[in-house]
């Protein structure tokens, strides 16, 4: 099978697994404790409109994907960008795709049952400042951008390049929000902590 033949068919694969990933670990998690991981939000707030950005994203990279696989010709509708879909490009966009979620899932179960997906002024959760922590304040974000990178090179065109740039956004108006609730809720512990440790230039 030919580099783009392969990755043609393993973007549906992966978005596929990560939905049921994602949804099996929200629902267990659910059950065990009680309470949804999934942060609800009042209308138009930051939280509400990247909360809804980032399902509409999500489903729509997957519909496109998939459709991508028994129709090739639909390329054009997204605006491939022909000079970038080469076998080399979008093999090393897969492979940040993969390195981006690896990343974020770790976080993700670092935080164990601290992760929350937003912020929640109710739920008393644990301020981390250890492993990936320790190094950068938004590691499971820095995750998430270098995925939507990654998406974009294994599928570089119009498409993907919206989806990066909203992607990026939202991120950062996200992280922005939940840095302000972080100071709201743990006060002079996560201003100190703000103080010493960047936000996406890990230190050493």
């Amino acid at each position: 099978m030919q580099a783009l033949d392969f990755v043609r068919a393993a973007l549906p694969t992966f978005f596929t697994l990560l939905a049921l990933v994602y949804a099996t670990r929200m629902t267990g998690a659910c059950a065990r404790l009680g309470v949804p991981l999934t942060v609800s939000s009042r209308p138009g707030t930051v939280q509400h409109v990247t909360h809804s950005l980032f399902r509409t994203l999500r489903l729509a990279v997957w519909a496109v994907t998939v459709i991508r696989v028994p129709f090739p010709q639909f390329d054009a509708q997204i605006g491939v960008f022909p000079a970038l879909m080469q076998p080399v490009t979008v093999l090393a966009g897969l492979a940040l795709l993969f390195i981006g979620f690896g990343l974020s899932s770790y976080v993700h179960h670092y935080m164990a049952t601290d992760w929350r997906s937003g912020a929640d002024q109710n739920e008393k959760t644990t301020l981390l400042t250890s492993g990936p922590f320790a190094r950068v304040r938004n590691p499971m974000f820095i995750g998430v951008m270098a995925a939507q990178t990654g998406f974009f090179l294994a599928l570089p065109s119009v498409f993907s390049l919206v989806c990066l740039l909203s992607g990026v956004v939202a991120v950062i108006a996200q992280a922005r929000y939940e840095e302000r609730e972080l100071a709201k809720r743990f006060g002079a512990s996560y201003l100190a902590y703000l103080a010493i440790t960047p936000g996406w230039v890990p230190r050493r």
